[in-house]
């Protein structure tokens, strides 16, 4: 097991992303098709990427920037190793038994959670409690899938994943901008504004609580174009323009940009529900915001532990590149219904090329013992 607990983590869910859409890629002209499971294309797919390969990603930077975070001892080798078990044993469930695996997977994501709470309450780290709290709503949006998914719990489940993009993407994104920038002798920003921070983050909390609940109340659209507003005054105080030399760094503020457009899609959607489509919206957050900041801090945080964290990679920009492309495409998919399964398809396999990129970027780190 390598030293640092995200090499094994990141190594499963890149091959986990990209064999997952291999799968189903034949199988989305089939959409209607039920596998042996009894789970049809749509919800193996949502299965397969909320609730496998979202919360191995969390696992390894949870695990490997937690002890920073709250001055706590490195967790122990063999809990990983167990957790990569764990993991495995889930995934190989899910072949036999959807609500098995979906049983297991939040079992694995109700581990990670232990020893973050472990971790935080020991440290009495407060400024991560809502971090805390975030994993134990995706935790229960995967216990209440596996007890008979909703297109609600679908939606808890989203809605959580957003919310630590917004915490962690947060903390990261400026961190690493004001990195780069003083490294290259640039003055940095002043520390952030709390009345921006407080207001963006009980916007979107409220507009994702009531799109969770009823998405197509009025509230909702109101709610998500102020947290729309906010959330673009938060991105633009980080000055990503600055840090266009860096493609890893303007990777995380394209990734938080795609935050403000779903929150605008899930308000035209509200608006006018028979022209726009609710699935623009989740997508824009899932591939765009959720895929984008996935390859993006993962990136961030090999480069850092193998002491290189702003140095050019074109297999990392490329994948970079990629994942826009497949968000791009999959919102032109709702857009033009006619088209739709070619531009679905395109997204698919650009997001295919984003994690095969990542991988070829990082091989000799992730693969080295």
């Amino acid at each position: 097991m390598p030293s640092h607990p995200y090499k094994p983590f990141f190594l499963i869910a890149a091959l986990d992303a990209t064999l997952g859409i291999v799968v189903w890629l034949p199988w989305v002209s089939m959409s209607d098709r039920i596998d042996t499971t009894g789970t049809n294309a749509g919800d193996w797919h949502r299965n397969v990427l909320l609730f496998g390969t979202i919360p191995t990603i969390l696992a390894g930077f949870l695990l490997t920037a937690l002890p920073r975070w709250t001055g706590r001892p490195a967790v122990p080798p063999p809990l990983p190793r167990a957790l990569v078990g764990l993991w495995l044993g889930a995934r190989v469930a899910s072949l036999v038994s959807t609500a098995a695996g979906l049983a297991l997977s939040a079992t694995f994501m109700l581990a990670v959670s232990s020893i973050a709470a472990a971790q935080i309450i020991a440290a009495r780290d407060r400024r991560d409690f809502k971090i805390l709290g975030l994993l134990c709503v995706f935790c229960g949006s995967i216990m209440l899938t596996a007890t008979g998914g909703t297109p609600a719990s679908y939606r808890l489940a989203v809605a959580s994943l957003l919310g630590l993009v917004m915490v962690i993407g947060g903390r990261v994104t400026p961190a690493l901008t004001c990195a780069f920038l003083g490294g290259r002798g640039v003055s940095v920003d002043p520390e952030p504004s709390r009345a921006v921070e407080g207001l963006s983050a009980a916007l979107a909390g409220a507009a994702l609580i009531v799109w969770v609940l009823a998405p197509q109340h009025p509230a909702t659209g109101i709610l998500g174009a102020g947290a729309a507003v906010a959330h673009t005054v938060r991105l633009l105080r980080w000055r990503g323009w600055r840090s266009r030399a860096s493609a890893s760094v303007t990777a995380l503020h394209f990734g938080y940009g795609w935050i403000v457009v779903g929150f605008i899609l899930l308000g035209l959607y509200v608006l006018n529900p028979d022209r726009f489509s609710q699935a623009a919206a989740v997508h824009t957050w899932t591939i765009g915001a959720i895929g984008t900041m996935s390859i993006a801090i993962m990136s961030s945080m090999i480069r850092k532990h193998s002491r290189r964290p702003f140095s050019r990679n074109a297999a990392a920009t490329a994948a970079f590149a990629s994942i826009t492309v497949s968000a791009v495409a999959r919102i032109l998919a709702e857009a033009f219904s006619t088209s739709a399964l070619v531009w679905t398809e395109l997204s698919a396999t650009c997001w295919i090329a984003a994690f095969v990129l990542f991988l070829w970027a990082f091989r000799d780190v992730l693969l080295r013992r």
